[in-house]
């Protein structure tokens, strides 16, 4: 009888040491997809706000007739200049005109520095630690100075949450603008 219950606790730790290792393997698949998956997802998002302050450089380059006159934003001469976006509107409908900013030094050059840390040709994309940190970095520079020529501009919305909330609100954003009637 002894000998029937030893044939049993070897099948049982068979079947663990089967299970456990089709499980690991199931689990490092999985965490590899996963893995992939979520990367995928920050740097997308990233990405998205990246290209959201870079937008917001170019309208406020716009807006100042200081860098309109000088016919660029960055003084390395890298990516898009603002004289090169020229919005055009269907020929029926009613175009909304931005107010332009009042020319002031520290303004310009703080909107050049926004445009140079958010243009995405210099971003690198590569997966390596240092491109990331790098991303990163200028990626939170690029916030910050944001949110200084927000201030100095008179707009304190940020990141457009109180426009999703009530997308009735005018408070004088870029982000107010009506984007349906742009044409791509």
């Amino acid at each position: 009888m002894s000998n029937n219950f030893d044939e049993v606790l070897v099948l049982e730790e068979s079947f663990y040491g089967d299970g456990y290792k089709q499980g690991f393997a199931d689990g490092v698949s999985a965490g590899q997809v996963e893995g992939r998956t979520f990367g995928l997802e920050k740097g997308f998002e990233k990405y998205v706000e990246s290209s959201r302050l870079h937008g917001k450089s170019l309208v406020w380059a716009n807006r100042l007739s200081s860098l309109q006159a000088a016919g660029r934003v960055s003084s390395e001469n890298t990516g898009t200049s603002p004289d090169q976006v020229t919005p055009v509107a269907p020929p029926a409908q009613k175009t909304s005109v931005m107010p332009s900013l009042t020319d002031n030094a520290r303004l310009a050059k703080h909107v050049k520095v926004l445009y140079a840390l958010a243009e995405s040709e210099s971003l690198s994309t590569e997966n390596t630690e240092d491109a990331v940190s790098d991303f990163d970095d200028r990626l939170r520079r690029a916030q910050a100075k944001a949110k200084i020529i927000e201030r100095m501009v008179g707009e304190q919305k940020g990141t457009g949450d109180d426009a999703e909330k009530n997308p009735n609100s005018k408070n004088g954003s870029i982000e107010d603008i009506n984007v349906p009637s742009a044409r791509h």
